[in-house]
C-alpha cells in the first residue's frame, strides 16, 4: 500500500512523499531546483525531531536529518496521520526489534514466573520495571497477544539491560522469536 503526503510552502517550494515498500520517496520542487530522493527505512529513527516548522526523521547512525516535513502541513489531520504510519513502517523496519508473532505462541505460566524470579533475584528493578509489569500481565493472560506485544515493547524499550535479561530469563527470547511452537 502506497501512502502519499504533499506539501506546500510558499517559499521553499513543494514537497511530495510517497510511502513505498521499505522506504519513502520525495521530489523536493523549490524556486531553484527539483530534487528527488529515496530512503529505506530501517536506517531512520522513529522518533522524529521538531526544530522550528519542521519535523525530521534522522539517521540511526549519525542524527543528521534525512527526511523533512513541514509542520501540521497541508493539514494537521493528514500530517499526524502520514506521521503515524511512517513512524510505525520504520519500526517494523526494524529487524533488531525483538516482537510477537501475528500467529500466537503457546506461553509456559511456569517459564513467565520463572523468569520473573530470575529477574527480580538478578537485575536491578528500577532498570527493568515496566517488563515485570508487562510479564506479569502476561502471566495473568497467556492467551492475549496484545499481553505478549507489550512484553515485546518493553523488552525493547530496556536498551542495555536488555542483555542481562537475557542472560537471567532466556525464556523471554524464546517467546519473543517465536520458539517454533505457533499456535493455527
Amino acid at each position: 500500500m502506497t501512502i502519499r503526503l504533499s506539501q506546500r510552502h510558499a517559499t521553499k517550494g513543494t514537497r511530495e512523499f510517497e510511502l513505498v515498500d521499505d522506504e519513502i520517496r520525495y521530489v523536493i520542487t523549490s524556486p531553484l531546483r527539483t530534487e528527488s530522493l529515496s530512503v529505506v527505512l530501517n536506517i531512520l529513527d522513529p522518533e522524529p525531531v521538531v526544530s522550528g516548522s519542521v519535523l525530521a526523521f534522522v539517521s540511526q547512525v549519525n542524527r543528521e536529518p534525512l527526511v523533512e516535513l513541514f509542520l501540521d502541513n497541508p493539514d494537521k489531520n493528514s500530517f499526524d496521520r502520514f506521521v503515524r504510519t511512517l513512524r510505525q513502517r520504520i519500526i517494523d523496519e526494524d529487524f533488531s526489534r525483538l516482537r510477537a508473532r501475528d500467529k500466537g505462541i503457546a506461553v509456559s505460566i511456569d517459564g513467565v514466573h520463572e523468569s520473573i524470579d530470575m529477574l527480580r533475584k538478578y537485575v536491578d528493578l528500577r532498570d527493568i520495571e515496566a517488563l515485570l509489569a508487562a510479564l506479569e500481565e502476561l502471566a495473568q493472560a497467556p492467551d492475549d497477544p496484545q499481553a505478549l506485544s507489550s512484553v515485546a515493547d518493553a523488552f525493547n524499550a530496556l536498551g542495555f539491560a536488555q542483555g542481562q535479561v537475557l542472560v537471567y530469563a532466556p525464556y523471554i527470547n524464546f517467546l519473543l522469536s517465536g520458539g517454533g511452537m505457533e499456535l493455527d
